[in-house]
């Protein structure tokens, strides 16, 4: 595989920068320090008006290497379709991005939505079973790729179509697959 050049590095660096600096303009956040937050052991989103459960820790992945760029470029794609997304990350989502512990606050910064519509759940919480047991009793769609096959049992709303919402990300867009 052919080596980056400085360059090339800058101009991707550049990029990123300008990702996160939309979307914090986009949501009317500002610099300073997050909130501190209360830890929540497997808390769901208040009553809202959240119309679809994002499965953040799968959604990270669809442009191959875990990417909070990938993440918040799918999240825009979400609310371009008039979708308002609640993202549920699997405790270890920090490790994976930042090589260290990153909770709900500071996710929520680093993809540039509001704190409340970010969970990551506590070590040893299922984040899956927190996704589907939230969209089955609210009647919300999923975004993700996983199948939930393993839950098909206990939450059935995995087997029925168009629930889930299946997508990649390719050349700085959004594809969905069968929406």
């Amino acid at each position: 595989m052919e080596e980056l050049s400085d360059l090339a590095l800058l101009g991707i660096g550049a990029g990123a920068l300008v990702i996160v600096y939309l979307l914090r303009v986009m949501w009317g956040l500002r610099g300073g320090k997050p909130r501190a937050q209360p830890k929540r052991r497997g808390r769901k989103p208040s009553k809202s008006n959240i119309s679809v459960i994002v499965d953040g820790s799968n959604v990270m992945h669809w442009g191959g290497e875990p990417s909070e760029i990938v993440l918040a470029r799918v999240i825009l794609a979400i609310i371009a379709k008039g979708y308002e997304p609640y993202v549920i990350f699997d405790a270890n989502v920090g490790y994976k991005l930042r090589g260290k512990y990153l909770d709900d606050a500071p996710m929520a910064q680093l993809i540039g939505l509001p704190v409340k519509q970010v969970l990551v759940v506590e070590k040893g919480v299922v984040a899956d079973e927190l996704i589907l047991q939230v969209a089955t009793e609210r009647g919300l769609k999923i975004v993700s790729n996983d199948r939930f096959r393993d839950w098909s049992v206990t939450y059935p709303i995995v087997r029925k179509k168009g629930q889930i919402l299946r997508g990649t990300a390719k050349g700085g867009g959004v594809q969905w697959q069968g929406i």
